[in-house]
């Protein structure tokens, strides 16, 4: 059982509600749904200007509502309410707090709207404002690797490959390969935008509105292209703009996570390419001598949790039939868990990045082993006319 008090949920009928049922069925929900408040509103505000243009609401009406909304979206950003413990979802929330705040007209704000699309519009706009934070914030990281060009570039480095050194390389080659592979996770996130270009308002409950809805008018209020068509397709769509949003930040965690083991590497004192500033590095609680690269492998582990969120993400929408299911509400999770911790790996990167220094007399001195111009004696040789195969055979002498 449970005593978590709940208010009456809008779709109350006056029949008894199992309590332990109610808790179960709404789980964290509200927790996750404090972010959509803003959003929520937002559609809210769009949706009664709908209703009001087609004559569903009176000016007087449409004009409280309005009122009501922007004194409840002004009172959530002063930090004066958000969703409770007791509020089934950010829906029940609003509509709860407006009616509280005028009265009857708030009642009217729901016509030709269902809790289904109104999540999936909250949801679209959110990740809207997402794919440009994180855009943002990947540019910071490829802004702060070209400024290690600028400066580190020139110094000489060991390619490897098998982690063994292979071929000479540069510190410019290695930071450039990092930052051409983060510009095209940008890349990625296109795809996101162009899931989430259509407004699913009016498509009610996955079967559309018996109501002439000016859906046109209210997406473009909120910035979209237009309503999504058919109907059906927002619900038979759900978690497939989320699923194509952490696809991105899972290219994204795993390039983090190769940049973060390179460095891990090279800042070891076996390597000791790089050198890692010490207010980045933590303390040993016995050795008084450590340096330990815990932001690097905090790094690490974070980019296989993004990859984690996916999967869990995946796993909710896999091999559901048609329509609206409520599987749908435990997409928000790990939507959410993915994007905070790609901001915060993005955030400390780009940070971390800024004060690297690298090493250049252990580079010179690694880059010193003549092993590593093998290749290139191999072909120098053949393009003086000894055959390639033969001259390979002749520079593997010794080789360990």
């Amino acid at each position: 059982m449970t005593d978590r008090p709940f208010h009456a949920p809008i779709w109350d009928r006056g029949e008894a509600v199992d309590p332990e049922m109610l808790a179960f069925t709404a789980g964290d929900d509200w927790q996750q749904d404090r972010r959509l408040v803003l959003h929520d509103l937002r559609g809210s505000i769009a949706h009664a200007a709908g209703l009001e243009r087609i004559g569903l609401l009176s000016a007087e009406d449409g004009i409280a509502i309005r009122e009501g909304l922007y004194a409840l979206l002004r009172e959530h950003r002063a930090g004066q309410w958000t969703v409770e413990a007791g509020d089934e979802d950010v829906h029940s929330a609003v509509e709860r707090r407006l009616i509280e705040k005028i009265g009857d007209a708030g009642k009217r704000l729901h016509t030709g709207r269902s809790r289904n699309d109104q999540i999936a519009l909250d949801v679209r706009l959110w990740l809207r404002d997402a794919v440009a934070r994180t855009s943002l914030a990947l540019a910071q990281v490829t802004a702060s690797l070209h400024r290690m060009r600028a400066r580190f570039g020139e110094y000489p480095m060991p390619g490897y490959t098998h982690l063994r050194r292979a071929m000479p390389s540069t510190v410019d080659h290695w930071a450039h390969a990092h930052e051409a592979a983060l510009l095209l996770d940008d890349d990625d996130l296109e795809h996101v935008r162009r899931r989430s270009r259509r407004c699913p308002l009016g498509s009610g409950a996955g079967y559309g509105i018996p109501l002439q809805l000016d859906r046109e008018y209210v997406a473009m209020e909120l910035g979209f292209e237009g309503p999504e068509e058919p109907v059906t397709l927002t619900q038979h769509a759900r978690g497939r703009a989320e699923l194509a949003y952490l696809t991105a930040l899972e290219a994204i965690a795993l390039d983090l996570g190769k940049m973060a083991h390179d460095l891990w590497l090279y800042s070891t004192h076996e390597f000791g390419f790089v050198k890692l500033p010490a207010a980045f590095t933590t303390g040993s609680s016995l050795m008084p001598q450590k340096r330990n690269p815990d932001v690097l492998e905090i790094l690490r582990a974070q980019s296989r949790q993004v990859v984690a969120d996916r999967a869990a993400l995946l796993d909710v929408v896999r091999d559901l039939p048609s329509g609206y299911h409520r599987d749908f509400q435990l997409i928000k999770p790990p939507l959410f868990r993915a994007h905070d911790r790609a901001i915060a790996m993005l955030s400390i990167t780009a940070r971390l990045l800024d004060r690297l220094e690298w090493q250049r007399d252990t580079l010179e001195q690694a880059c010193s082993d003549p092993a590593l111009r093998a290749t290139e004696r191999a072909l120098l040789k053949a393009k003086a006319g000894v055959p390639f195969r033969d001259a390979y055979r002749e520079e593997s002498r010794g080789a360990v």
